[in-house]
């Protein structure tokens, strides 16, 4: 038994007087660093989610000034996800979605333009 483990485990006394609050603080540290780490795994499902919808929306056709006359693949998902976000408010996929969809179209509206 090491000198550290052999004084706290017969120290009398701890920082708050109760060795309930110690047992309390013991407990919150891992969860706290499981929910950072469960962060950042979103963070990462999250960004990958959203280069993968935008992969799949370049591959959409849309009619904007004259081209690709009569395809409005890109505005029928708009369509779709705005009627999905009217079911079920709120939720993370739609507003990324959404915002996916506005970027797209302002990247082809802006490529024509030029």
């Amino acid at each position: 038994m090491s000198i550290v483990e052999n004084h706290t485990k017969h120290s009398p006394t701890t920082l708050s007087g109760s060795s309930y609050d110690d047992k309390i603080i013991k407990k919150n540290i891992p969860s706290i660093i499981v929910s950072l780490a469960e962060e950042q795994s979103l963070v990462d499902i999250e960004s990958s989610f959203r280069i993968r919808y935008s992969n799949e929306l370049r591959s959409k056709r849309q009619q904007i000034y004259n081209k690709d006359r009569g395809f409005i693949e890109l505005d029928d998902e708009k369509r779709s996800v705005l009627q999905q976000m009217t079911r079920t408010p709120g939720r993370r996929g739609e507003i990324i979605k959404e915002e996916e969809i506005s970027k797209e179209f302002a990247r082809r509206f802006f490529e024509t333009s030029r």
